[in-house]
């Protein structure tokens, strides 16, 4: 047998070894590291006892020193048992363990230090129980980083490639990340990238720290398959700019959850996920007022309508958390009032919060059902979100579409006209300006009809919300983009010119909410300042790269995604207004 054939049979024995003591029983795994530390002690012990008769002439035989090394060698297991230096699995072990074993062997070389000077009746045998500890910390810490790095490289996957990642961020998170990144699976860190000018060419956990500005060249040599981001404690507007720079190249990037996302939403530092489409913006988030929310909802009745939706779910999930008396979500399709109503619940169930949920099925296109809701129930504010949005889907069912957007429109604000509600909220959009489709014609209409209703209404205070496109929202963009990436492509957009305004869920939600309740009435409109409209063009890229994909530009055969321009649909603009004189 040939030596390279040896020496891949060697391996592989190897290998089938360390998984068997990588997946060994917990009593069985005990027994090797007792095992381990008793010959590791009893050879320092012995070469101890050995080089210390020699020097100070103690006398002793040698059944004397293998008795003195296996004894002494015994106390130390004994005691390292006794203080739970073998609580902490061997697999997880770490530089760390050494504080551990400092304590036990202290503990253990003064009681083998009191047993062997009554036995040898020598106090300067206590020397030898000196040199003994000061090695026995190093073996036994040695040994344990030693099989724990041939444990976690004998158990990842033979056929599996080293994945290598970059870690943006050379603080603690990112200490913390790369540790549990490299635990036991086959990702390698490449390298940390810090903006901090001192801390470049130090090195962390073995990896070496660069300047950010040599993550452009590594993915393009193709050193690394994925950048992760360790900034829990950046700003928004910064954490934006990181992600828009990655997003220009190919390579995946993936983020540790947020300081917010951990002290609110409980995630752990290790939670790593994909990067949304919400992060690219390069704005800080609505920061509502809180307390002007509160006061606007609290004990209230509060009335969704279409609260199943993208938004409506959302202005749903913000209403319920500033504790109105009752929240009655209004929607016709089933399946979406089934889904938010048992979010809600569960949320009430364990916040403990006396909220009463009452889930409506209709549409608002019945008059009658419309009324029944304002007369059953006393409600104090309206967000009226329920409309007909997709262009395209509109501008083939006209009739359809402009009789949900209007005359259900002029349903719920007559109702609440009527019967003297406090405040009522329509969700608009950046279309209804200078309307180029049926969509954005009947929204228009809509508009007009709850100026109408708050120029001649002293009780009920009508305001209208107008915002852009609404990231991830059911039938835009985001979502699309997504699943065609994941196809393979192509992916299509309508032109490269085409631009639009963004906002996330989250900010639609709060800027309805806050406008409702700033809005004195009288048909105002407000809108939320999205910053410079984005070319959708731009998004689909950076959507690919941080897929960790190329981009196949026309007339080229290298790539992984297409982008694909099938042309402007009927009655689709390049760009979109938010303001428009009258």
């Amino acid at each position: 047998m040939r030596d390279w054939q040896l020496k891949i049979k060697a391996r592989k024995q190897f290998q089938h070894f360390a998984e068997s003591v990588f997946m060994a029983p917990r009593q069985a795994a005990l027994f090797a590291t007792f095992f381990v530390d008793f010959l590791t002690l009893f050879g320092i012990f012995f070469v101890g006892a050995y080089l210390s008769d020699g020097v100070f002439a103690f006398n002793l035989i040698i059944l004397d020193m293998y008795l003195l090394a296996a004894f002494s060698a015994a106390v130390c297991v004994w005691v390292f048992l006794a203080t739970g230096m073998y609580r902490p699995m061997l697999r997880y072990n770490d530089a760390v363990v050494i504080f551990p074993i400092l304590g036990s062997t202290i503990c253990a070389g003064l009681l083998v230090s009191l047993v062997v000077t009554l036995w040898c009746g020598e106090p300067a045998i206590n020397i030898f129980i000196g040199i003994g500890w000061f090695f026995a910390v190093g073996g036994l810490h040695g040994w344990r980083l030693v099989a724990v790095a041939l444990l976690n490289k004998a158990g990842r996957s033979k056929d599996e490639v080293a994945r290598h990642v970059i870690i943006y961020g050379a603080g603690r998170a990112g200490a913390a990340i790369g540790e549990a990144l490299t635990q036991g699976t086959n990702t390698k860190v490449y390298c940390y990238a810090d903006d901090n000018r001192n801390l470049h060419g130090r090195t962390l956990n073995g990896a070496k720290i660069v300047s950010p500005i040599r993550i452009d060249e590594l993915v393009n040599k193709g050193k690394v398959d994925l950048v992760v981001l360790a900034l829990p404690a950046t700003s928004t507007l910064r954490r934006a700019a990181i992600i828009n720079q990655l997003a220009e190249l190919p390579v995946r990037v993936e983020t540790a959850p947020t300081l917010e996302e951990m002290l609110v939403g409980g995630q752990a530092l290790t939670d790593i996920r994909g990067v949304s489409a919400e992060e690219l913006l390069s704005r800080d988030p609505v920061t509502p007022d809180l307390q002007l929310v509160t006061d606007e909802l609290r004990s209230k009745t509060v009335l969704v309508t279409g609260g199943g939706g993208s938004i409506g779910s959302a202005i749903c999930r913000a209403v319920i958390a500033h504790q109105p008396a009752k929240l009655i979500i209004f929607e016709q399709s089933e399946f979406a009032l089934y889904s938010i109503e048992r979010e809600l619940r569960e949320w009430l169930m364990a916040s403990s919060q006396p909220v009463q949920l009452v889930p409506l099925l209709g549409s608002t296109l019945d008059k009658g059902v419309v009324e029944r809701i304002f007369d059953e129930h006393v409600v104090d504010i309206v967000y009226h979100a329920a409309a007909y949005k997709h262009v395209p889907l509109v501008e083939m069912n006209p009739v359809v579409g402009a009789a949900n957007n209007i005359l259900g429109t002029y349903h719920v604000a007559s109702a609440a006209h009527s019967r003297k509600v406090g405040k009522f909220v329509l969700i608009s959009t950046d279309k209804a300006v200078r309307p180029t489709n049926v969509m954005g014609a009947s929204k228009r209409v809509g508009e007009r009809l709850v100026q109408a209703f708050g120029h001649e209404s002293p009780d009920t205070g009508f305001v209208l919300v107008r915002f852009g496109n609404v990231l991830d929202s059911a039938g835009s963009a985001v979502p699309l983009f997504r699943e065609q990436i994941a196809r393979g492509g192509p992916v299509t957009i309508t032109d490269p010119d085409v631009e639009r305004y963004f906002m996330t869920i989250p900010e639609a939600a709060e800027l309805v909410i806050q406008a409702g309740a700033m809005g004195a009435g009288g048909g105002e409109i407000f809108h939320l300042d999205m910053g410079e409209p984005v070319k959708v063009a731009d998004l689909a890229r950076k959507l690919i790269h941080l897929s960790g994909l190329r981009v196949r530009e026309p007339g080229h055969r290298s790539g992984d995604i297409e982008i694909k321009f099938v042309g402007l649909r009927p009655g689709e603009k390049l760009v979109e207004e938010l303001l428009v004189d009258e």
